[in-house]
């Protein structure tokens, strides 16, 4: 119930503490009162977790020894989990933090300020906050004028009760403040106005996630007039900005003065009212300094994300996701004036054919994650260069054409709809992973002769897409990519990897991907055996070759083909209704066997067709293989009709059936002729039951 006793002689005997902590204590109310913490010169840090019952920290005595109180050497408060707290000081005296640096405070739902004069008994304190005077109003802020944090670098508040965290002369306190992280603080309408914005010189990392009535971040409340004609530059340290599931954030602020020098990582996720991050508000509406913004007194004046006086020069990693009102990346406004009702034709055509050149020096990761509405990266003619770029995303975007090569001017339609990436040798130069998921694989890659160099270091290329009607990929997106490396194709209407239609002579006996070394093919229902002719796809490098939902398929790899396979360290087929073998041999091509050399794992599963790996009476030699997975095979009598060898395989009796269980019968073909006989066994058993069973009238 208490800790310590009112005997100051008691007391005197803590005078060397440097650290409190209370865990699960569940009877105590508070800690301690002002005059008990006089002796506590030395106490550092104060960690309170899962205490049901605390109402306060500190709490005042009846009689206040003084108007104020100094915590000299505190430099760290964490409160957790504290369901009835709702300050950390209840009492009249300010509070002096001199050496305070940090505070975490985490799950307190009933928090409404830092420090507060009003007792719990005068109202519920759960669902208002102190004002002026005593008043009961959702005016109050987390900070009172009271509370004194000159040093504060880390602040981190999340699911607790309040409206606004600053008041307006806490301004000189916040020079220091490094990291500030906000969430799951549902009242909150914006986080500080842009007066004390000003002040955030070192600020490195804000994290504003799961505020449901966050409008704003920043509040601009009389900045024009305050700082009208200067050219002072705001967050010019933010290393990290996120700004995460905000549902009624519609910008970051609303005026011109910001820009982010040092942003390195930038996350806009769950924001589906998010237009852009910087907006101006309606001449004549610009909102006072104490009103709540509304969004409907606010005109946006554009659905793109970055206005073009904000500049990113040092931005390495971009995310944006599920941002639903999201049209461009860069508005217009801004860059290029807007043309009065005076301008002319002619001069509106030399500013819509005016090419743009955008260059983002240290991007190295951007993802565009399922935004509806983007229809392009700057909506008039631009082009684009990303020298550091090394992996993108691109998920559900369906509005947007992703690539397309870069034209003349006299060969764009000023019409047109300008793609997100115009594409030339100098766009992607060190570009080595792309993902694109596309209802539309015509707009994801581009569907005209692309030079080789476009992308020279793509060495993973994921394709995820939804196409009704079949599909192939152009022979000339495949030849550009010569240095691949991976190739994975998922969920998507395409009957062959390829397209061979409409190819000269030299194209044709032109082979791509040499460098290919990993081909993962999933949901594919149209791609048939003829994909593994190795007409226009050289195999010759490739170690892993994954099949799954491939329901086309009833042979999978044509001899010659398997032949090329040298390098093959890994087989996986999966799911695949139809398929009866795995090796298709015409009888010509049986002479001379086929031999994996480098093959050590085969994964064969749920394949309700497969007879056997080769129906061909040929031989089948896997010198090196270790480990193989067979389950769910029914139809499956014996491994090969020709000569066998396994020399690693019969010393490592690695062979799994459908229970997971280890089997070996001496050799492969013996061991799956075993399980075969086995089942049907088991299913004969099943069968003689299922008949004897009474049948209903």
């Amino acid at each position: 119930m208490e800790i310590w006793t009112r005997n100051p002689q008691e007391i005197l005997a803590f005078e060397n503490l440097s650290g409190l902590q209370f865990y699960k204590c569940s009877s105590l109310k508070y800690i301690f009162t002002p005059s008990m913490l006089l002796s506590l010169n030395q106490l550092e840090s104060i960690e309170v977790e899962d205490c049901s019952s605390m109402e306060e920290v500190v709490r005042e005595e009846e009689e206040a020894m003084t108007h104020k109180f100094t915590f000299l050497s505190l430099r760290s408060v964490t409160i957790e989990s504290c369901s009835n707290l709702t300050n950390f000081h209840w009492g009249s005296q300010a509070l002096e933090f001199p050496e305070l640096s940090k505070i975490r405070i985490a799950e307190c739902p009933k928090m409404t300020a830092f420090s507060s004069s009003v007792s719990r008994e005068s109202g519920d304190a759960s669902e208002n906050v102190v004002g002026k005077g005593g008043i009961y109003d959702n005016t109050a802020t987390f900070f009172s004028n009271k509370v004194v944090i000159p040093r504060l670098k880390s602040l981190d508040l999340s699911s607790i009760n309040i409206h606004k965290i600053w008041h307006h002369s806490s301004s000189p306190y916040i020079g220091f403040l490094n990291f500030l992280r906000v969430k799951r603080c549902h009242n909150l309408k914006y986080l500080f106005p842009s007066f004390l914005a000003k002040d955030l010189v070192q600020l490195q990392f804000l994290r504003i996630s799961d505020c449901n009535m966050m409008e704003q971040a920043i509040f601009t409340d009389g900045l024009v007039e305050e700082h009208q004609g200067r050219n002072q530059m705001f967050f010019s340290n933010l290393h990290s900005l996120w700004l995460k599931d905000l549902p009624k954030l519609t910008s970051l602020c609303f005026e011109n003065y910001f820009e982010y020098h040092c942003l390195a990582d930038l996350a806009l996720r769950y924001c589906p009212l998010l237009k852009t991050f910087i907006s101006t508000c309606v001449p004549g509406d610009e909102p006072q300094i104490g009103q709540h913004v509304q969004a409907s007194n606010l005109e946006v004046h554009n659905s793109s994300l970055l206005n073009g006086k904000v500049v990113f020069p040092s931005l390495k990693k971009l995310q944006i996701q599920n941002c639903d009102s999201l049209e461009e990346i860069i508005e217009l406004q801004g860059l290029i004036p807007d043309e009065s009702q005076s301008t002319t034709a002619a001069q509106s055509i030399v500013a819509e054919t005016v090419t743009t050149k955008f260059v983002f020096p240290k991007l190295i990761y951007p993802r565009l994650c399922k935004v509806p509405r983007l229809k392009s990266f700057y909506s008039r003619m631009h082009t684009t260069q990303w020298p550091s770029l090394k992996q993108m995303d691109i998920i559900e975007c369906p509005k947007v054409q992703i690539f397309t090569r870069q034209c003349p001017v006299s060969q764009v339609g000023i019409s047109n709809q300008q793609p997100l990436f115009c594409v030339n040798e100098d766009t992607f130069p060190v570009l080595e992973e792309l993902t694109l998921k596309t209802n539309d694989l015509v707009k994801g890659i581009c569907d005209e002769q692309l030079s080789l160099q476009c992308f020279q270091n793509l060495k993973l290329l994921n394709l995820h897409c939804f196409l009704k009607r079949s599909t192939t990929l152009p022979y000339c997106f495949i030849r550009s990519l010569p240095t691949l490396q991976k190739l994975v194709i998922k969920n998507a209407s395409i009957s062959e990897i390829v397209r061979s239609e409409g190819l000269s002579d030299e194209e044709r006996h032109t082979s791509a991907f040499y460098q290919l070394k990993e081909l993962s093919l999933t949901q594919l229902p149209e791609l048939t055996l003829k994909t593994f002719k190795p007409s226009l796809l050289s195999f010759k490098n490739l170690t892993t070759l994954e099949v799954s939902r491939c329901h086309g398929f009833i042979t999978l790899i044509a001899c010659s083909t398997a032949k090329c396979l040298t390098l093959l360290e890994r087989l996986s087929i999966d799911d695949c209704e139809m398929i009866e073998e795995i090796i298709a041999c015409e009888a010509e091509e049986i002479q001379g066997g086929i031999v994996f050399p480098k093959l050590k794992y085969l994964q064969l599963s749920c394949l309700p067709c497969l007879a056997s790996f080769s129906l061909a009476h040929h031989s089948l030699e896997f010198p090196v293989l270790l480990m193989v997975t067979v389950t769910k095979c029914p139809q499956m009598r014996n491994f090969c009709q020709g000569d066998l060898s396994t020399p690693r395989l019969e010393q490592m009796r690695l062979t799994r059936d459908e229970e997971g269980e280890l089997q070996w019968e001496g050799d492969l073909n013996t061991t799956i002729k075993h399980m075969f006989d086995e089942m049907n066994v088991q299913n004969s058993e099943v069968t003689e039951v299922t008949d004897q069973l009474p049948k209903l009238e």
